[in-house]
């Protein structure tokens, strides 16, 4: 199921994102054409369940997003 196309103060649109990362109230999300663009939103446990309820998957959440070195 997905939410509103649009989230209110911000530019994009959830069918132009494609994955994000957040840290506290800042989010860093990736677009579909490969830019990344930076958002702090006003409410950030409704940001964070918009990009949920639109399938856009958070970084932490894919395998091997921490690069680690062995030692």
């Amino acid at each position: 199921m997905t939410s509103a196309n649009h989230y209110p103060d911000f530019k994009y649109t959830a069918g132009q994102l494609a994955k994000f990362l957040a840290a506290s109230d800042f989010f860093t999300i990736m677009l579909k054409d490969g830019h990344i663009i930076h958002f702090t939103p006003k409410d950030v446990a409704a940001f964070h369940k918009w990009l949920e309820q639109n399938n856009i998957p958070s970084i932490r959440t894919q395998e091997g997003w921490v690069i680690t070195k062995k030692p």
